[in-house]
């Protein structure tokens, strides 16, 4: 097995466990990871997701290029893209994911971060999409992504020239939320998860759609639909013990209805 899942209290931890390989995908790590999404997805004592990778040097060093490339190579020519690298990258979540980026997340490795929710990266963690040196493209939302979450310039820079950056380079520009010291990586990973998931499911899940919504809206638009967000959580359970539990001064019990 190749990824490991904890669960901690209403968090996931979801793990690529192949350090020998600086946590490379081969073809049965990607299959693996596609089928631990859904299974997630279903279990309702799950609020938050956690994605890192095995030890202390890599996160994800992208697809294993003698393993990986060639299958999906194979499945190009026969007019079988799957069309996803490891079930994450096509297919937003709909539950808050955060990547831990304990290392190396190049290539295959960076998209799938840019594919989660929040950011967060060890001070020793590394950035790039070196694709166009061994003639591709950043093409599992690599593309798309770090130029929706980083200025243009800086994006094409990256994409064109394969130039891999540092974590203080990756804060400066917004890639990450936040640089962790040495050594307190999960633990500020973890602190962020727990804030979210005593957070009402159903305001999180609207927030979470409403950014994304106002990406491809114009300003009139995501106001509108931010409004109708709005009236749904008001009218919701959670909202009327989130405000019960204002007034008598205690913590709220969500039940994500």
């Amino acid at each position: 097995m190749s990824v490991r899942v904890e669960r901690l209290g209403a968090v996931a931890m979801v793990t690529i466990a192949r350090p020998e390989a600086g946590n490379a995908i081969d073809t049965a790590t990607h299959e693996e990871l596609a089928g631990t999404w859904p299974a997630l997805e279903r279990d309702e004592s799950v609020r938050v997701i956690v994605l890192t990778g095995a030890g202390a040097k890599a996160f994800c060093t992208g697809a294993d290029i003698a393993n990986f490339l060639p299958h999906l190579g194979e499945l190009i020519a026969q007019g079988k893209d799957p069309e996803h690298f490891c079930g994450l990258t096509t297919t937003p979540l709909k539950k808050p994911i955060i990547a831990a980026i304990n290392g190396a997340a190049l290539g295959g490795g960076l998209e799938l971060a840019l594919a989660c929710d929040l950011r967060i990266a060890s001070d020793n963690a590394t950035f790039g999409l070196p694709e166009p040196r061994i003639g591709l493209i950043a093409g599992a939302g690599g593309v798309t992504r770090l130029a929706r979450a980083v200025p243009e310039a800086i994006a094409m820079d990256m994409l064109l020239t394969g130039r891999i950056i540092d974590a203080r380079r990756a804060y400066e520009i917004g890639l990450v939320s936040e640089v962790a010291p040495p050594g307190t990586l999960l633990e500020r990973v973890l602190d962020a998860a727990r804030l979210i998931a005593e957070n009402g499911p159903i305001a999180v899940r609207q927030t979470r759609d409403a950014i994304l919504r106002s990406r491809r809206s114009s300003l009139a638009e995501a106001l509108h639909q931010e409004r109708a967000a709005f009236r749904e959580t008001m009218l919701s359970s959670d909202a009327s013990e989130g405000i019960a539990a204002f007034q008598e001064k205690r913590r709220p019990r969500f039940s994500g209805r």
